[in-house]
């Protein structure tokens, strides 16, 4: 979905980090396992202290697994998880987004079928569309266009999760985000669509269902308890997870001046929600 954005170089790298991981996880390459590379790598972005960032899909009986390891001297993160744990994280909010967040950033697939190209964008849509559809009441119109969507689902994950602001922010100060947020804006409607939470009519969307203020609250609640729960199980039953990300997120901003251009991030983003439009990207 985002190849144009990653450079051939990475490409080829992360498809040979591929090859050489696999036997880590216990996957082959004729399996129908696939890969999702998400982070630094796919928008170029990398540093020479960047983790190389991958999910790993399959079909096996095993349990979801953080792996840790290396390659051409970079740190790698696998999450290595089943199909049905993947779509229950999109569906139910098993894990509370904590996949079917991962799946909503720019990301590019290795080994996927076209079916498990439309599972990945089903997943995403269905994990963040009622925390969307919220925003309808916010805009003051039940129409909506595909920039709006994109809006709604950015804002929704900030509503689920406000120090994701941090790491959106780096999309936003890149110097190609204009590029970026209008193919976000093609991406996030196919998810919509995929999950059924949008019905088209011709360039206009309409949410399927906007929750109550109880269901809401609730979903809320289940899929912030599940995203800190199942993260301190994947780092070692580490007690203080959430403080440990909130403070890496927050130092980013502070670390590098970046409070003004939050700032600006955050209005242009309830712009977007509103009146839809690539006009203010900066």
């Amino acid at each position: 979905m985002y190849r144009k954005f990653m450079n051939q170089g990475n490409f080829d790298f992360v498809a040979q980090a591929i090859t050489c991981l696999a036997g880590e996880v216990g996957v082959g390459e004729d399996d129908g396992s696939f890969w999702v590379c998400y982070g630094s790598f796919v928008l170029n972005q990398q540093t020479a202290e960047s983790d190389l960032d991958l999910l790993c899909i399959h079909s096996l009986p095993n349990a979801v697994r953080r792996i840790q390891s290396s390659f051409e001297g970079y740190p790698v993160t696998i999450y290595s998880l089943n199909r049905n744990d993947f779509v229950s994280d999109g569906r139910q909010r098993t894990f509370g987004g904590y996949f079917g967040g991962k799946v909503l950033n720019p990301h590019v697939m290795f080994l996927a079928s076209q079916k498990d190209r439309d599972m990945i964008a089903e997943v995403g849509g269905a994990f963040i569309g009622p925390f969307s559809a919220a925003m309808v009441t916010k805009r003051g119109k039940g129409v909506a266009t595909s920039v709006n969507l994109v809006a709604d689902s950015v804002l929704a994950r900030f509503y689920l999760c406000p120090w994701y602001r941090s790491y959106f922010l780096r999309y936003y100060i890149s110097t190609n985000f204009q590029q970026l947020w209008e193919r976000m804006a093609e991406v996030m409607t196919l998810s919509f669509l995929k999950a059924r939470v949008v019905a088209q009519n011709d360039d206009e969307f309409r949410y399927q269902h906007t929750p109550s203020e109880k269901e809401l609250n609730e979903s809320t609640l289940a899929a912030a308890a599940r995203f800190w729960a199942l993260g301190s199980s994947l780092h070692g039953g580490m007690p203080d997870f959430p403080a440990f990300y909130m403070q890496k997120a927050e130092q980013y901003v502070r670390d590098n001046n970046l409070e003004d251009r939050l700032e600006e991030m955050i209005r242009f983003l309830n712009t977007q929600s509103s009146q839809g439009g690539i006009h203010g990207v900066t």
